[in-house]
């Protein structure tokens, strides 16, 4: 006499669910601690348009930060570095600021170019 195969228990059933990473079913709490998944931060993309006393310049490539205030600190680095080369062709670029966008080209921040200096002057900790 043959048996029938045998067809999994609901324990087993739970068992499975848990270990393939499924969540616990109603009134059967896992007894396994699952971990929730690390997040990394991946770099977001951000657009620097420039805003000038005669209109808008758009960044139209964007470039990636994984955080925005990393993508401020370049903001102010680049700010320094074209009033630089504003000054070596006599243009006044301290009233320039970046607005800055995000993917979807929503305006997250805006930095002037007059804070680079302020920057350079207090130092790295905002102490003179």
């Amino acid at each position: 006499m043959s048996k029938a195969p045998r067809r999994p228990s609901q324990r087993d059933d739970l068992k499975r669910w848990d270990n393939e990473g499924g969540a616990p079913r109603a009134g059967h709490p896992s007894h396994e601690l699952h971990h929730a998944p690390k997040h990394e931060a991946h770099p977001a993309l951000y657009y620097f348009n420039i805003r000038t006393p005669s209109g808008l310049i758009e960044d139209p490539e964007g470039d990636k930060y994984p955080s925005l205030q990393i993508a401020r600190t370049d903001a102010l680095a680049k700010a320094s570095a074209m009033i630089a080369e504003g000054d070596q062709k006599g243009e006044d670029r301290h009233d320039w600021s970046f607005e800055i966008m995000d993917r979807a080209h929503q305006h997250v921040l805006t930095v002037r170019f007059s804070e680079s200096s302020k920057s350079k002057v207090a130092g790295h900790d905002g102490k003179r």
